[in-house]
């Protein structure tokens, strides 16, 4: 896994499968309105773990997205504005 922005890493699971793994819901529901709506990136499902204070959230995109793919839309971001997102829940 390689963290791309705050609490935000990209990687590819055991099935090579790009993954990204996001530490809130409320930065995980900004980056799902980003992907998909601005950069036509749906993901296919989601893996939810419960941790303190909330859920880490897994996106399993389609074996046609790949991680770089994922990156280069997501450097996009400021990491201000990620951190400003994060901060609403935490």
């Amino acid at each position: 896994m390689k963290q791309i922005l705050p609490y935000i890493s990209v990687g590819l699971d055991d099935e090579n499968r790009c993954i990204v793994v996001v530490e809130d819901y409320e930065l995980f529901d900004f980056l799902d309105d980003f992907l998909g709506d601005e950069c036509d990136l749906q993901y296919e499902f989601l893996g939810r773990k419960e941790r303190q204070g909330g859920q880490i959230i897994t996106m399993y995109f389609p074996l046609s997205v790949t991680p770089e793919v994922i990156e280069r839309n997501l450097l996009k971001l400021s990491p201000e504005e990620i951190e400003r997102i994060y901060r609403l829940n935490n």
